[in-house]
């Protein structure tokens, strides 16, 4: 029951996915072929059956690679959502959540992008799979908007026999920030 845990994976895992047009004077955006990490449920999700609910902060990290423009190739990302206001397993497949997050990348140049991000369900697509959605606050590319979807993985068993303690994140198409 993959399908199970995903609508709260998706909030710290919300790597750069693509963007729309860039104010004046931003610095040329770069597209990122391929994005994956992993992100911690911290406190864990209780499993589908269970009433309780638990105000958990997921922090996901990762990679960016292949990345073309901007003068960047690749980077470290670090995603962090804002606490949840309760949230169990079943809350989670219901997919209806709106998460908050702050995203950190550190390129291969060793500067620094902050993206204030929101993850969305996407209608038609299952709960493990988020919209990405956001601007970038400060640092390289600052001004530019980030759009586009991240697909997460949760062990077997997690939601179903035991609680969600994390799961593996990828993107579902390109990286972009233009």
């Amino acid at each position: 029951m993959r399908k199970v845990a995903g609508t709260l994976f998706a909030v710290a895992l919300a790597l750069p996915i693509g963007l729309a047009a860039s104010p004046a004077g931003a610095a040329a955006g770069t597209t990122c072929k391929t994005s994956a990490g992993e992100a911690t449920f911290s406190p864990p999700l209780p499993k589908i059956g269970s009433t309780t609910l638990v105000k958990t902060v997921l922090t996901a990290t990762g990679t960016l690679s292949g990345c073309v423009g901007g003068g960047v190739t690749g980077g470290q990302v670090k995603t962090v959502s804002a606490k949840s206001s309760g949230s169990n397993c079943s809350t989670q497949v219901a997919n209806k959540t709106i998460s908050k997050a702050t995203e950190t990348i550190v390129w291969n140049t060793k500067q620094t992008s902050t993206i204030a991000i929101t993850l969305s369900p996407v209608k038609g697509k299952p709960s493990t799979n988020k919209a990405v959605s956001g601007t970038v606050t400060s640092g390289l590319f600052k001004g530019l908007h980030q759009t586009g979807l991240t697909v997460f993985t949760p062990a077997t068993g997690s939601c179903t026999t035991t609680t969600l303690a994390s799961v593996t994140y990828k993107n579902g198409k390109p990286a972009v920030f233009h």
